[in-house]
């Protein structure tokens, strides 16, 4: 038998091009590393408004206690609404209107921030929304709207005693004050009435979910507040507060069983006025870092040490800032930053997201574009719990911009 060897040169150029062969193979059924879904919005699919003109706060909770993320619209000048997440076989198919928050005291309602507790302690979740009062020339009245049990809501701000009549407020938040079963308020307000009165911030302990009782623990002072975190920043089981004030952002550090101290420049937090700011962890090493957005600008500070915030190690110029949120959109690299923006030259500047590249450094994505209304709020959910988070934002500056309220995501939901 006669046997013909291929040339050495031969079978090693057989040898490349089958090596080649392999790779490219590789390659074209594995994605780039840098290959990420595009941002969609699926506010429409999901059955939210396509067209809002006013609007101040959105708040996520799981209202009817299924673990799935529901979200009321504070609307600033008409009725609240609640949309209940509608779900089948463990899979999320829309938002369901459920409940308007109407307001019958007032003939121009003027609502602002709001907050989800159980008050009572009762298995249900109640709201709790700020008023504010025309500027500060006349009396106006907060609500509390408890939880029934057919899920319908009652407003009984009178009965519990927080409907803090003067107040210009801005924003609240349920915290513990006291370490027992019920929560407590913080009722953030603006500065100055133009009658004169004071329109003092405000903290009132729960008494056993029968009425509120003011105290005073270092908090009532008049700072003008546009945002508040609860959280506890040293980790010692007391609740702290983050404030962004008129002139400057607040930490409020507080004593166990004793009053809050304002330790934001031990902690190297900006001496500035800002519309909103987190404490959040974006760099994934278990420490929460600082997050502040002016009107003109958005930075972000690292953790450093026990008592410090480092250097800014983000920045990025704003022209009309109204709000950000923070949470992991894709799924890679921790928690990236939907910034928001409003209205210039009545137009709705383009919002931005903030990708984390998981090395203390971020990148922008590409999102919808040309959106209409005035970008006004921003919260995060996971509508569909797929484990990633998605952007809800309100696009209800005011005025005639109608716009939408789009849920953004990146995720591969379909209706």
């Amino acid at each position: 038998m006669t046997r013909t060897d291929r040339p050495h040169g031969s079978r090693r150029r057989a040898q490349v091009t089958f090596a080649l062969l392999l790779v490219t193979t590789a390659l074209v059924a594995l994605p780039s590393a840098s290959a990420r879904p595009a941002v969609r919005d699926v506010g429409g699919k999901l059955g939210l408004r396509r067209e809002v003109g006013l609007g101040y706060s959105i708040e996520p909770d799981t209202v009817n206690g299924d673990r799935w993320p529901d979200l009321m619209f504070g609307r600033h000048g008409g009725a609240a609404e609640l949309f209940l997440n509608h779900h089948l076989h463990g899979r999320s198919v829309g938002y369901v209107y459920a409940f308007k928050f109407v307001d019958t005291i007032h003939h121009h309602p003027d609502r602002h921030g709001c907050a989800w507790g159980d008050v009572n302690r009762d298995g249900r979740d109640d709201l709790y929304c700020t008023k504010g009062a025309r500027g500060g020339s006349q009396k106006k009245w907060n609500e509390l709207w408890i939880q029934q049990p057919d899920g319908t809501f009652v407003d009984e701000a009178h009965e519990y005693r927080v409907e803090d009549v003067w107040g210009r407020g801005r924003r609240a938040a349920f915290l513990d004050l006291n370490h027992d079963a019920y929560p407590d308020l913080f009722i953030g307000n603006a500065e100055h009435r133009r009658d004169g009165r004071r329109t003092p911030d405000r903290t009132l302990i729960n008494g056993n979910g029968a009425a509120f009782v003011p105290v005073r623990l270092g908090l009532t002072h008049e700072v003008g507040v546009r945002c508040v975190q609860v959280l506890d920043v040293n980790h010692d089981g007391w609740d702290d507060l983050l404030v962004c004030g008129q002139n400057d952002v607040k930490l409020y550090i507080r004593r166990p069983w004793g009053r809050f101290v304002d330790r934001g420049d031990r902690f190297h937090v900006p001496s500035t006025g800002a519309v909103w700011a987190r404490i959040e962890d974006v760099d994934g090493d278990g420490h929460g870092d600082l997050l502040v957005e002016r009107g003109n600008r958005f930075t972000i500070q690292l953790r450093t040490g026990a008592r410090r915030f480092g250097p800014v190690v983000y920045s990025q110029d704003l022209r009309r800032g109204a709000g950000f949120a923070v949470g992991n959109i894709d799924g890679r690299h921790g928690k990236d930053v939907l910034i928001v923006q409003g209205c210039a030259e009545h137009h709705n500047v383009p919002d931005t997201l903030l990708l984390n590249r998981g090395d203390g450094t971020w990148a922008r994505q590409r999102i919808p574009r040309h959106v209409a209304g005035c970008g006004r709020a921003a919260a995060t959910i996971d509508f569909d719990r797929d484990g990633k988070a998605d952007f809800v934002v309100e696009n209800a500056g005011g005025g005639q911009n109608m716009g939408p309220d789009q849920v953004l995501t990146m995720g591969n939901w379909t209706p």
